[in-house]
């Protein structure tokens, strides 16, 4: 057998599935190569090269994964098990192209933590970031699985509906305003309730992710400096 033939034995090898290093003589002749050519010597390399071959399969596996896990937790915010700024934004400016391209209706609705900086000096930073933590867990708990959580920063959280108006938006706006005040935080045997502000901006065919976050940030402090809720 030719040296030069061995490449293409292994890649008929691999087309058939025959990937496992202990792959005896007759894979080989399957694969093209007769009996006579299956010398110990050829054996032995064709078995090394089969080793290496598995080994760099499965290292990339590993590698694989551990980028997947370094991908979410790029994406998710160090304190809440929401998605991050960075990611959010990510996901409005999709939402943003699938409601130009397919006129699919989607809203955006921002929400502020009211009284954060008060909780903090109050109670502590670790009572701040458990109220934190309530209304992210409100959020997700009362989404639905194809909308999208994630944290602005600071005391804000953002939620992407899909298939949503700005009617069913306000609504669902609503909504989690009244589950995050009736459900108080839990925090060092105590709870202390809290409320929110919510903004809600409607995302159109033309539109773009600037003008849906500047409508929706406006209408979320038009509310609190209201003293409304949502807007």
């Amino acid at each position: 057998m030719n040296i030069r033939d061995v490449p293409e034995a292994l890649r008929s090898a691999r087309a058939e599935g025959e990937s496992d290093a202990s792959s005896s003589a007759a894979d080989f002749a399957f694969a093209g190569v007769s009996e006579a050519e299956l010398t110990p010597k050829v054996r032995e390399v064709l078995s090394s090269l089969l080793n290496e071959i598995q080994t760099l399969r499965n290292d990339l596996a590993i590698a694989h994964e551990r980028a997947v896990d370094l991908e979410q937790l790029a994406d998710r915010d160090p304190l809440l098990d929401i998605l991050n700024r960075r990611a959010f934004a990510r996901e409005l400016d999709r939402t943003v192209s699938m409601a130009d391209r397919y006129e699919t209706p989607a809203s955006l609705v921002f929400l502020d933590l009211n009284g954060l900086k008060a909780i903090n000096d109050m109670r502590g930073h670790s009572a701040g970031d458990a109220a934190l933590k309530h209304v992210a867990d409100v959020l997700v708990a009362h989404s639905r699985q194809t909308d999208i959580v994630g944290r602005r920063g600071g005391d804000e959280f953002g939620l992407l509906l899909t298939h949503a108006d700005k009617s069913i938006a306000l609504s669902k706006a609503d909504e989690l305003v009244s589950w995050v005040a009736k459900t108080p935080v839990r925090w060092n045997g105590e709870e202390f309730p809290v409320s929110v502000s919510i903004g809600v901006s409607e995302i159109l065919k033309g539109g773009s992710a600037d003008q849906a976050m500047e409508q929706a940030d406006s209408a979320m402090y038009n509310a609190k400096r209201s003293g409304l809720v949502t807007r």
